[in-house]
């Protein structure tokens, strides 16, 4: 008689599922995860939603009133996201400057990447694994002093690279373009004064330089320039440079750092005034008490925590004709340096715009998938939820790829849940296009040739393909129209309005201003070519109108601005400024006020403009007015980063706000940059003279498994 074995039942097993989500909010993240693997009933529960949507607010201390990002769906994904899919890990440094290295900038195809520097020379890199020198070039050979800016053109291939004239005290300098196409030749040179307007392209052929000229004490002109890029031309009636705009400047001021951005409003309606109109919404101090629930909901709570949190330092202003030591008002010191806790507050007009391009591009996928779905096996809802809830191991918090499905992508293609898809897509990707008359809306596919690259994924077979494959210069000298775009009443799709935008000073000569103008479209249909600049007997080189053009926006952010990154929709635009003291007064343009030491980063939403959010005491920043230079940041569609003058780089997530990692080096961090195709892999550079590539969890693993597979390969064949 065959006698029964006794189950033996472990606590564990015996546990309502209740009680084991109680016990796993207390344990750490890695510990569920662990925890998940010892059974199928572990393994189920420790990936519950709200479990996960506990830790994530935790783990990252995001306040309670943020919600999740549009467009996203799972709690899990997001932390694992910010966790194994943000760069923060450091990768390969390279040390090829032999003096500071000022700037960075990614191609828009993301194979290659450019860095500045006070050596002199202009270096272009491949930018897959292992990075490898491309192209460079000494400047100095040009009478240059250095190198201070470059930037890739919406094909990547020409390079403008700004830089500095030989000269103690110079103000000048010139910009260069170089082809990316065989010997990295040098195809124009154009001068640039003062040397921080950096330049910029107004589209693929063309870049937009300044001048400045002096009309009496303390007054002078700006002058903004088109320029073409290459100097090539078909016969001697064709224009290569021609003015654009003169704008009046006053109390030693000067146009500086211009940028070139899509125009999305509807309407070319004039703006609503030229003064800054700030969202009440905004909350002014990050640690508010609607943040912070310990902390009583009263007036005499806010006062002492305002008290708190100020002090006072003497410093030397210019009062009365004379200077003088006076007591002022600053922002006091992190008690904890070591703390991450800068956060971008936002306003609620951010959060609807957040909401309404999610939602819009949630609709577009749906649509699309809808046919792809017929005839398959299941729903498209179905489909959705397999994706969604699939099995999750350690693995999984590891993370596949989405382009390869490989643990150990070879091309490092882009990766990660959020790139594709409706539940994952990214939630500020714009989607909004305007009819040709700009009556109304058109959410669909965008009519526009001259669209930025950087919102449309390049499909595998181009982004492989070689430089050389690329059009010439003289090829891409006119865009040739289709047929539907010959008809000049289609003009207005075909080429939309522009905002030139740059930073300017009124009270004094320190840039505290930003100054947008509208740019009508300088393209013209000219029988199957589009001609830009008109020809050499008609150009009249900006001489055709008396007195200054108008500023048609101006915000005014009370510092000194030493940063602008428009972020890649063109919708919004990040500015790095150090605030001068409350109530402060300027008597002299050639004393500005003190500028503090915290960098804070105010977001400007160039559809309703107006600030739609501030970030304060983000950063560091050490040096005073007449020596402060620029720390240039970057934005990707999911996060913001930035150099610092306290020898960290950071970055922050876009719709959080929060800073998730800060970059280490021996010296202060000039330029960060992503790579667009890759938004888990970030450079920065810095005066320690390093070009350091920091990369996600996700990718380093990939990279590692790569070189032990080729290690293996080669004592395999040995």
């Amino acid at each position: 008689m065959e006698v029964e074995k006794e189950t033996v039942l472990s606590m564990w097993d015996i546990l309502p599922d209740d009680i084991i989500l109680h016990i796993f909010s207390f344990m750490s993240p890695y510990c569920v995860v662990r925890m998940s693997e010892t059974c199928r009933r572990m393994n189920e529960i420790a990936f519950d939603e709200q479990l996960w949507r506990q830790h994530f607010y935790q783990y990252y201390r995001i306040p309670r009133n943020i919600g999740i990002a549009p467009g996203k769906t799972s709690w899990l994904q997001e932390f694992k996201r910010l966790y194994y899919h943000t760069p923060e890990v450091k990768g390969t440094t390279i040390k090829q400057h032999t003096d500071q290295v000022l700037h960075v900038s990614f191609s828009h195809n993301g194979k290659m990447f450019g860095t500045c520097s006070k050596d002199g020379f202009i270096k272009v890199w491949n930018a897959k694994y292992p990075v490898k020198l491309r192209y460079k070039y000494d400047m100095r050979t040009l009478t240059w002093k250095y190198t201070q800016f470059s930037q890739f053109n919406r094909t990547d291939t020409l390079l403008l690279v700004s830089g500095v004239h030989f000269g103690s005290h110079s103000t000048s300098g010139e910009i260069a373009v170089f082809s990316l196409k065989g010997e990295f030749e040098l195809q124009a040179r154009v001068i640039n004064k003062p040397y921080d307007v950096f330049g910029t392209w107004y589209n693929d052929n063309y870049l937009l330089s300044g001048n400045l000229h002096l009309t009496g004490p303390l007054q002078s002109c700006s002058s903004i320039i088109l320029n073409k890029g290459f100097q090539d031309i078909e016969s001697e009636h064709e224009s290569v440079v021609m003015g654009l705009y003169r704008f009046e400047n006053q109390n030693a001021s000067s146009i500086r750092t211009l940028l070139v951005a899509k125009c999305l409003t509807d309407s070319g309606s004039e703006f609503e005034s030229n003064c800054d109109i700030p969202d009440n919404s905004i909350q002014t101090n990050c640690d508010t008490v609607a943040t912070n629930p310990a902390i009583p909901k009263t007036s005499d709570a806010k006062k002492s925590v305002e008290n708190a949190d100020k002090k006072v330092q003497q410093v030397t202003v210019y009062e009365n004709g004379a200077l003088r030591e006076k007591m002022i008002e600053v922002d006091a010191d992190d008690k904890n340096k070591d703390e991450i806790n800068s956060t971008i507050t936002y306003s609620q007009a951010y959060r609807d715009a957040e909401e309404d391009l999610a939602s819009s591009s949630l609709d577009m996928e749906e649509k699309g998938e809808s046919d792809s779905c017929d005839g398959a096996n299941g729903s498209c809802a179905d489909q959705k939820m397999t994706s969604v809830n699939t099995e999750m191991s350690l693995k999984s918090m590891e993370g596949v790829c989405s382009e390869c499905s490989q643990y150990d992508c070879e091309d490092h293609c882009s990766s990660g849940m959020y790139t594709s898809g409706s539940v994952f897509g990214y939630p500020l990707q714009s989607n909004i296009f305007f009819s040709q008359d700009h009556s109304h809306v058109i959410k669909g596919n965008d009519p526009f040739p001259e669209r930025d690259l950087r919102e449309t994924p390049i499909p595998n077979d181009k982004q492989n393909m070689d430089c050389s494959e690329k059009p010439s210069c003289s090829e891409t000298l006119y865009d040739t129209p289709s047929p539907s775009t010959k008809n000049s009443s289609q003009l207005p799709c075909q080429f939309p309005d522009k905002y030139l935008i740059f930073t300017r000073g009124s009270k004094t000569f320190t840039p505290h201003q930003i100054g947008i103008k509208r740019m009508k479209s300088l393209e013209k249909v000219t029988g199957n070519k589009v001609q830009v600049m008109p020809r050499v007997e008609e150009n009249l080189h900006g001489m055709d109108h008396q007195g200054f053009d108008e500023v048609d926006h101006v915000i005014d952010l009370h510092g000194h601005i030493i940063g602008l990154s428009l972020s890649p929709d063109d919708r919004y635009l990040y500015v790095n400024c150090r605030q001068w003291p409350k109530n402060y007064t300027i008597e002299n343009p050639f004393y500005p006020p003190p500028i503090a030491q915290e960098i804070d980063i105010h977001v400007i939403d160039l559809m309703k403009m107006k600030r739609v959010g501030t970030m304060h005491q983000a950063h560091k920043a050490y040096t005073s007015n007449d020596e402060c230079f620029f720390i240039f940041l970057d934005v990707s569609n999911e996060y913001v980063a930035s150099g610092a003058e306290d020898k960290h780089g950071y970055i922050w997530d876009r719709h959080y706000g929060i800073c998730l990692h800060k970059f280490p080096h021996n010296d202060v961090v000039n330029s960060v940059a992503f790579n667009p195709c890759d938004p888990e892999t970030l450079v920065t550079v810095s005066d320690d003279h390093s070009i350091i590539l920091w990369r996600s969890r996700n990718r380093d693993k990939q990279i590692r498994t790569h070189e032990l597979r080729g290690m293996n390969s080669m004592c395999a064949n040995s």
